[in-house]
């Protein structure tokens, strides 16, 4: 939500100096890639959700519990098995990079035929300078260059996301299916996630 708003009132972190973007840039071309773009899993069982029992938290004594003590929204609960069937997924998620080469071509060929509007909506994550009207990738540091974001993940509208994975031949993962996936593998950057404030930007 910060990316999305950066640029329109937001201002960076405190004290922060931006990126060095193009030596990162730089390191991030330097990591070895996937054997294989994509993995096979296998059929399995999965738990998700969770028991929230809605009358401890009117309890006097077990609302003040902290072992034990679980909290969920409503539609969390209760937790559930789900058979989930064998599929196969692409290790990482659709990138600035890809979405952009789609987006744009997309958005080319209908306005070549029709003359009318394509259904893909801008990302919010991006910006057009109004310079040049090139595309760019906002930052709490302000817009880069779509070269620097290219293999960041896209932060776009799922009918965007699942409008590029059908035109690719698949579709997006279910709960259930990307609940497993990461169960099974490890997914961070340098020995860890990209959350918790980390970093200000995304990594490929």
């Amino acid at each position: 939500m910060l990316i999305q708003r950066a640029g329109t009132g937001t201002i960076p972190p405190p004290d922060f100096t931006p990126p060095p973007w193009e030596s990162l840039v730089a390191s991030w071309n330097a990591a070895p890639k996937p054997a294989s773009p994509t993995v096979f899993v296998d059929a399995t069982t999965v738990t998700i959700g969770i028991d929230d029992i809605e009358s401890h938290d009117n309890d006097p004594i077990k609302s003040l519990e902290v072992n034990g003590h679980v909290f969920g929204w409503d539609n969390e609960s209760p937790n559930q098995e789900v058979v989930v069937e064998a599929f196969r997924i692409e290790w990482r998620p659709v990138t600035n990079g890809e979405f952009f080469e789609f987006y744009k071509n997309t958005t080319q060929a209908v306005d070549a035929k029709s003359k009318s509007k394509s259904k893909l909506s801008f990302p919010a994550s991006w910006v057009t300078t109004t310079e040049d009207g090139e595309i760019q990738v906002r930052t709490m540091y302000g817009p880069i260059p779509m070269k620097i974001a290219w293999d960041w993940p896209v932060v776009t509208s799922y009918d965007n996301l699942s409008a590029y994975a059908i035109v690719k031949g698949g579709r997006l993962p279910t709960e259930p299916e990307l609940r497993v996936f990461l169960d099974m593998f490890s997914s961070g950057y340098n020995g860890g996630g990209n959350n918790g404030f980390r970093n200000w930007h995304p990594v490929p």
